[in-house]
């Protein structure tokens, strides 16, 4: 019984914190938030400070090599170096929140989208199984498409596999 509330509170938690943001987000267009020094693990998750409440962020729209995969470091460099040129300043976009309580959102950094940036550089996939949670699906997937057919970033090598394959085969290789 104390396991179901304690689960039944925390969902109730996270809606009603999600409704906060999307309130201040609407009134303001964005939440404005530092980057926990630190906290960019891999190209498309990080930690920030907002308005004094640590956030787990995934962004919205793409999906990043993980840190283990090939090209995960490279892709997290870049994502570091987007940041670092924005003095760790972004502001977010709250989207959704996903299945492990992150904020999904769109990130900026000096006022241009993130995400999109990652995908004219090559370094993220556009992430279709999510696109109905992206405002800027259209210039994401554009922008990615574009990438990989030029071969810049992780897309230099043919056969560079998706994030979502990669999971699919670590989950196997477990399981075996």
């Amino acid at each position: 019984m104390r396991k179901f509330l304690y689960i039944a509170l925390t969902v109730i938690a996270i809606i009603l914190f999600y409704q906060g943001l999307q309130k201040i987000g609407s009134s303001q267009g964005s939440l404005g938030c530092r980057v926990i020094k630190g906290s960019i693990f891999d190209g498309d998750t990080l930690r920030v400070k907002c308005q004094g409440e640590k956030l787990r962020i995934r962004f919205a729209c793409v999906d990043a090599p993980e840190i283990r995969q090939e090209n995960g470091i490279a892709s997290r460099d870049h994502l570091r170096s987007i940041i670092n040129r924005s003095n760790n300043q972004i502001a977010i976009k709250t989207v959704d929140v996903d299945r492990y309580g992150r904020i999904v959102a769109e990130v900026y950094a000096n006022n241009e989208l993130v995400q999109l940036q990652q995908a004219k550089d090559g370094m993220v996939w556009a992430y279709e199984k999510y696109k109905r949670n992206c405002p800027h699906w259209k210039d994401i997937n554009k922008a990615f498409s574009q990438a990989r057919s030029q071969k810049r970033g992780i897309f230099l090598k043919k056969n560079a596999i998706p994030p979502w394959e990669w999971r699919k085969q670590e989950r196997r290789a477990r399981n075996r």
